[in-house]
């Protein structure tokens, strides 16, 4: 019996160091709190571009570069994390964001930061892309105000933020007067593929096994899919993981697929690095052009990089960024 029981301890294990939100007891690098900066942009806050069908509004902030040396600028919308649930568009001015933001705004790029519907029991995640989708439609309507260059958008995300934006550009619908096209798309340690994120086709032995040995991770794995995709893993497998499929960025990958910078840490334990390998790997095959950096022992949200990775963060955003700007190449 103890042999069984050791079989099913390291099984547990192994599903564990795969699931998005596992445990982790191996200590990472302490957080480093990076020195503040002074953003040299002209902000406009919480200006609402949609009021919901339950009658509340949503809002974006507007980073617009002080002087600009064009008729009209590219834009760039950022999708703050928060695991589909919670979070607020005031983050990209946080952490190592606010690096790649003043590095954004200083070289004529216009930043749309945004709040969007939140997951709950109730509410899935086609509201949220529907919200990603009218965004692009409000900054089209309001272009000649803000001076946007509806031909150069791309999107930037972090963690399920970078889901989001992934899902929002890999699906876009063909050539319509609806919005305008993303150019690309920048991805910060986000998933890729639902299905192997939360392990939906382990079986039941392991998942007890799980359970036992980590009550609230199991619990969360459960609610998360119940969440995103509007079934029960439980009683709804079959359902959960189809529709699992639908909202993984992979499915949509073809040699059409925007252009796509990767970025995650070695030691992130929320989302496993093998999600953007993965990612990488399905782009490579489909020859769509991205690039893919890996940063040593950085955690989840890069909150342990220091100054010099941060700015290296940045710097590699905006080259990116510039080879994807058409009047900028």
């Amino acid at each position: 019996m103890k042999a069984k029981y050791r079989v099913i301890l390291v099984f547990s294990l192994i599903i564990l160091s795969f699931l998005s939100y596992k445990l982790s007891s191996a200590k990472v690098n302490s957080d480093i709190q990076l020195p503040k900066l002074v953003q040299n942009s002209n902000l406009q806050k919480d200006i609402i571009y949609k009021i919901t069908s339950d009658e509340k509004p949503l809002k974006l902030d507007v980073y617009q570069p002080k002087n600009l040396r064009k008729e009209k600028s590219p834009v760039v919308v950022f999708i703050h994390g928060g695991a589909w649930v919670i979070g607020d568009k005031s983050v990209v001015r946080q952490n190592f964001r606010e690096y790649v933001l003043k590095e954004l705004v200083d070289n004529g790029y216009n930043v749309i930061s945004i709040n969007f519907t939140n997951i709950d029991s109730n509410t899935h995640l086609e509201k949220t892309l529907q919200d990603c989708k009218d965004v692009l439609t409000w900054i089209r309507d309001n272009a000649e105000k803000y001076k946007f260059d509806t031909d150069n958008i791309g999107v930037w995300g972090g963690s399920s933020g970078a889901h989001i934006a992934m899902l929002t550009a890999y699906n876009q619908e063909k050539e319509t007067t609806e919005s305008p096209q993303l150019k690309y798309v920048v991805n910060f340690y986000g998933p890729s593929d639902l299905n192997e994120l939360f392990k939906t086709d382990a079986n039941i032995l392991l998942l007890e096994a799980f359970r036992m040995y980590y009550p609230k991770t199991y619990k969360t794995r459960h609610q998360k899919i119940l969440q995103l995709t509007g079934f029960d893993i439980k009683t709804q497998k079959e359902k959960a993981i189809k529709r699992c499929e639908e909202l993984s960025p992979i499915t949509y990958i073809t040699e059409k697929t925007v252009p796509t910078l990767i970025f995650h840490g070695s030691g992130d334990s929320v989302v496993d690095i093998s999600q953007s390998q993965l990612l990488a790997d399905v782009l490579e095959e489909n020859n769509v052009y991205h690039q893919y950096f890996i940063l040593d022992n950085a955690k989840h949200t890069f909150s342990n990089i220091n100054l010099n990775e941060a700015k290296d963060v940045a710097e590699k955003t905006l080259e990116f960024i510039k080879s994807q700007t058409q009047y900028a190449r």
